[in-house]
């Protein structure tokens, strides 16, 4: 890791901070963590409760882990210090951890421990595009650098009633009872389907590029493996080395969330319908703990399919982790964000056109965790609720305010209510 005069400065404040440099902790701490569609949104929202600061010595500071999967944010509120940490887990923890008295380790989960450097490269200053905030960003920290701690605060993508899932064999999740915490519904999270880069159109024998969607009830076919190859639907595969020429079989990898998962619990209210979701791993049925272990099987199986949250698309475009390595399907001739409608880019899922989403909920527990992290966590909720996030962070492109949206609905599965008045962005 390369230390400069500016690194320092900073690590000497975030040892400040955390109490770690002879001073009594004086920082207000919010620990949340679940949902790992909702990682980018949830660690996008707290640069916008930070000060602005004025000099890289006292903008806010980004921690991320290798993973991306634990992100901690240390900045001043108010002109007072607080500590923000997010870990992505699964979206059931997101509920479980907030049913446990926070005094009880059960409520714990790992978080990024920022003082720790060991793999961190940065800082960088780096400018939020939207608004031109700059923050310090320190990213690649060893996935290990962790600290065990309560959570505070959980997210989920689903509500506790919609956990039912079994996957792979021997793991189960039953449903949850979160009506005994304060959950509230703060966006609308889209998913969408991606598939590897190696599946196309069979042109009359030959590839004719990349396919355009499928139906729902050909995706209950191929994520129950009644289809088990992309030829019975009609398309094929081929491989970097011969491009032109389709292959003689194209078995279909499924890239799958594990029971537990928000993602897949919302895949399997909305789509999965008539079938389930087959249970056995193997080869050819890959099941992952979090949205980056989905990403990857994606990324390294030409052939597969899977699912996650629709902001993920950009790790498959140009200069993303995974580009030209995937993309994105249309469920039912419609896509959770359609590049192609500028101006009106989520008009599928504003407009009841697309089934693949949910409501993103925040939990806590009743019986606070004390004025200044209750003070800290409601702004939050606040923050990431208003349609003004939405436009202003990066994730806020693909996700949606409940303001934004012609359509709701009661519970995850539907069935949609449309909204009072008429709406002529539905057209």
């Amino acid at each position: 890791m390369k230390f400069t005069t500016q690194y320092m400065t900073v690590l000497a404040g975030a040892l400040a901070l955390a109490g770690l440099a002879g001073t009594a902790e004086a920082q207000t701490v919010l620990n949340a963590g679940g949902s790992s569609a909702g990682r980018n949104f949830a660690t996008d929202v707290p640069l916008n409760l930070c000060d602005a600061g004025g000099s890289p010595a006292t903008y806010p500071n980004r921690y991320a882990s290798a993973d991306g999967n634990k992100i901690t944010w240390v900045c001043n509120r108010g002109g007072l210090p607080v500590i923000m940490r997010y870990s992505a887990t699964g979206s059931s923890d997101g509920v479980n951890k907030l049913l446990q008295p926070a005094a009880n380790p059960a409520s714990n989960m790992l978080f990024l421990d920022h003082t720790l450097t060991t793999g961190c490269t940065g800082p960088n200053v780096v400018a939020r595009v939207s608004d031109g905030k700059q923050y310090n960003n320190t990213t690649g920290c060893n996935n290990a650098n962790t600290i065990s701690l309560p959570v505070h605060m959980g997210a989920s993508d689903v509500q506790g009633a919609s956990f039912h899932q079994t996957g792979p064999l021997g793991t189960t999740v039953s449903p949850l009872d979160d009506s005994v915490l304060s959950s509230v519904v703060t966006a609308i999270v889209p998913f969408s389907l991606f598939v590897g880069k190696g599946v196309v159109k069979d042109v009359a024998g030959a590839p004719g590029g990349p396919i355009a969607g499928l139906s729902r009830l050909e995706i209950e076919r191929i994520f129950s493996k009644q289809v088990t190859d992309w030829k019975q639907l009609g398309y094929g595969t081929v491989t970097d080395g011969a491009p032109g020429t389709l292959e003689a079989t194209s078995p279909i990898t499924l890239c799958m969330r594990n029971a537990g998962s928000g993602t897949k619990a919302a895949f399997d209210e909305t789509v999965m319908i008539n079938s389930t979701e087959t249970l056995l791993a193997n080869a050819t049925s890959v099941f992952s703990s979090s949205t980056s272990g989905v990403l990857t099987c994606l990324a390294g199986n030409r052939r597969s399919i899977g699912y996650a949250d629709a902001d993920q698309v950009v790790s498959f475009n140009v200069g993303g982790a995974n580009a030209g390595l995937g993309y994105v399907v249309r469920l039912d001739g419609g896509l959770a964000y359609d590049a192609a409608l500028v101006g009106n880019e989520k008009r599928d899922l504003k407009c009841g056109k697309y089934a693949y989403w949910a409501g993103w909920r925040l939990n806590r527990r009743v019986v606070g965790e004390g004025a200044a992290i209750d003070a800290l966590a409601q702004a939050f909720v606040d923050n990431a609720g208003l349609q003004a996030t939405i436009g202003i962070i990066p994730t806020g492109a693909f996700w949606a305010s409940d303001e934004e949206m012609a359509v709701s609905k009661n519970v995850d599965k539907g069935p949609l209510i449309w909204k009072a008045g008429a709406h002529p962005e539905c057209r």
